[in-house]
């Protein structure tokens, strides 16, 4: 019983904390059991774990609300790993919304699908793919079984420790575009350990099509140098606006206008 009290007091101490200093989109609020993630217009979750990172990296996606998901929406989250931008996405587009999770590692859509369930089930607005975004279609060696830190790779990238080597399917956004039909292409949200270099350099299409905002991941080292500087001036000649922040989890976002 005394561990149980301490427990939750630690836990309301630690969700006080993160509630006041570093989020604005979300609250966290532990009952016991479970935490409880709410943002300010309503909407709510539950995890079996504390979920501060997530949300956090999230409201970095979002700009912390400056970019808003709401009814309709098209969002393409590429490098999904376990699911929760796309649970949070695909309540914020609606029915009328769509998200396409686009996620190689097995193990993480398993983990997924089980964060899905813990929220009543998998919402019919997403469509998991289980493949990475790349910059043409086909096959392309994957490193497994690294959860957040899963990989595709390409000739002349080390092989990870303690990585399984597979080979998956792999999209474009052209491709995605083609083979699901869409119409509009709201938010593309990339974490893809560093080939986020190559999609926004086969990004030309898509964008002439879309005109999408990008939110990316941007802190992953190519060549001795964090991918932000290699993807800005690539948006830049696309004619985009782009900017990169969030120190904690640097995020590169591009968008037409800023």
């Amino acid at each position: 019983m005394l561990r149980t009290l301490k427990t939750r007091a630690y836990e309301a101490l630690r969700c006080t904390r993160h509630n006041l200093l570093h989020l604005k989109m979300f609250k966290i609020r532990y009952d016991g059991r479970v935490w409880h993630v709410t943002d300010r217009a309503g909407t709510h979750f539950t995890f079996p774990f504390y979920p501060y990172k997530v949300f956090y990296e999230a409201e970095g996606y979002l700009r912390q609300g400056r970019w808003d998901l709401h009814e309709g929406m098209t969002v393409i989250d590429a490098g999904a790993c376990f699911g929760e931008f796309a649970l949070y996405a695909a309540r914020r587009v609606g029915n009328s919304g769509r998200v396409l999770m686009l996620e190689p590692d097995a193990d993480n859509i398993r983990r997924a699908q089980e964060y899905f369930a813990f929220n009543g089930g998998q919402p019919a607005t997403i469509e998991i793919i289980p493949a990475g975004i790349w910059k043409v279609e086909g096959n392309i060696q994957f490193a497994a079984g690294l959860d957040a830190s899963s990989t595709l790779l390409d000739a002349g990238q080390p092989i990870p420790p303690g990585a399984h080597i597979i080979e998956v399917p792999v999209e474009s956004l052209s491709s995605l575009a083609r083979k699901y039909a869409l119409k509009r292409i709201d938010l593309v949200k990339m974490d893809i350990e560093g080939a986020e270099v190559e999609v926004v350099q086969s990004a030309q299409e898509a964008i002439e099509q879309f005109s999408p905002r990008f939110s990316i991941a941007s802190y992953h080292m190519r060549l001795g140098q964090p991918t932000s500087q290699i993807i800005e001036p690539l948006f830049r000649n696309y004619g985009y606006a782009t900017q990169t922040g969030w120190p904690d989890h640097q995020t590169t976002w591009a968008a037409p206008t800023l």
